[in-house]
């Protein structure tokens, strides 16, 4: 399939979904009863594989375009340009004071003065050498992981590559604005499920019209015939076109979902020209986001694949600050 290019890679992945919407018809004789929606994940899968290489190559040099590709970069504008920040609403997310933001450091004893970050003299994941931002586990709540730890805390020992009987003090963190943080996450959501953003929209908007049409006073004599019934139901339908907002969304998550599931590698290089490289298109990417308004990202965490955790970016290290008296010490076993 490496060797096949153009419109022969689309009509090759088209013939393996269509043959897998084949084997679908006849999934009662072979399915999977604890997984009612095996093929559709199947078909994500496939859709996600045949992605990959094409963003792991665009994403090596995200300003490079080759056989009249655009570049990653023009991509990703597009789609911020024309989706993300027209429907905000279904792409970013407001701090909260809920919001479980956490952060850890070797050894003890220290004030909340030591939880703030200062310039970075080697390459992090988001931030090149010099430039100043504040990383920080996420969640919506507060989730135990063991007896011991939180999620957040686990995901902070992992990101900080903990070693076993060092101490360790964990700190949480308090929103000082509410931002516009861009959730690039998605590793806790399908290709299917993202699809069925259209599906549930199109489900709930019948249920209504159908509720609207037999609350009226004489609808138990109108529509005793169910075929008047769905004829009333299709005009509403035709009179009432679907939201352009739920289109945009689905299509614009499946992309983000694409490349999140290509860009996001464990990174584990000494080497600093090595991690430099590594690096080198996340922090074009964060001075892309900053240029358009963006104060921080949502991203996964790499290191386990224990939990689904998730991780925060923020480009301004002032807009959480470190909660007084949340400071706890621990010996990670």
């Amino acid at each position: 399939m490496n060797n096949i290019v153009g419109s022969d890679i689309f009509f090759s992945l088209g013939t393996v979904i269509e043959y897998v919407n084949c084997l679908a018809k006849y999934s009662i004789f072979y399915s999977n009863q604890r997984n009612p929606n095996y093929f559709n994940e199947l078909i994500g899968d496939i859709q996600l594989k045949s992605a990959e290489n094409l963003i792991e190559q665009q994403w090596k040099d995200v300003h490079f375009s080759d056989d009249g590709y655009k570049s990653f970069i023009e991509i990703f504008d597009d789609v911020f340009t024309n989706a993300i920040n027209i429907h905000k609403d279904r792409f970013f997310h407001e701090l909260s004071d809920s919001d479980i933001l956490c952060r850890v450091v070797s050894d003890w004893g220290h004030n909340t003065d030591r939880f703030i970050s200062w310039p970075s003299k080697t390459n992090n994941r988001w931030n090149p050498p010099g430039k100043q931002y504040l990383y920080l586990s996420f969640g919506k709540k507060e989730e135990p992981y063991s007896s011991e730890l939180s999620v957040s805390e686990y995901i902070c020992l992992e990101e900080y590559r903990a070693k076993s009987n060092e101490k360790y003090s964990f700190c949480h963190f308090a929103p000082a604005i509410k931002g516009n943080i861009l959730d690039l996450s998605y590793n806790d959501t399908s290709i299917t499920q993202i699809k069925s953003i259209i599906d549930i929209y199109y489900n709930e908007s019948v249920q209504s019209m159908i509720s609207q049409l037999l609350s009226e006073s004489n609808a138990q004599q109108k529509y005793q015939n169910k075929r008047k019934l769905k004829k009333s139901v299709l005009r509403k339908i035709q009179g009432n076109p679907i939201d352009k907002g739920i289109l945009v969304e689905s299509f614009a998550k499946q992309y983000l979902k694409m490349i999140c599931s290509c860009i996001y590698k464990k990174v584990g290089e000494t080497d600093e020209n090595k991690r430099e490289m590594a690096y080198k298109s996340f922090h074009i990417l964060s001075e892309y986001l900053e240029s358009k308004g963006v104060t921080g990202v949502i991203y996964p965490c790499t290191r386990t694949n224990q939990i689904q955790g998730k991780n925060l970016v923020l480009f301004d290290v002032n807009d959480a600050i470190p909660i007084a008296n949340s400071i706890r010490e621990y010996v990670y076993k």
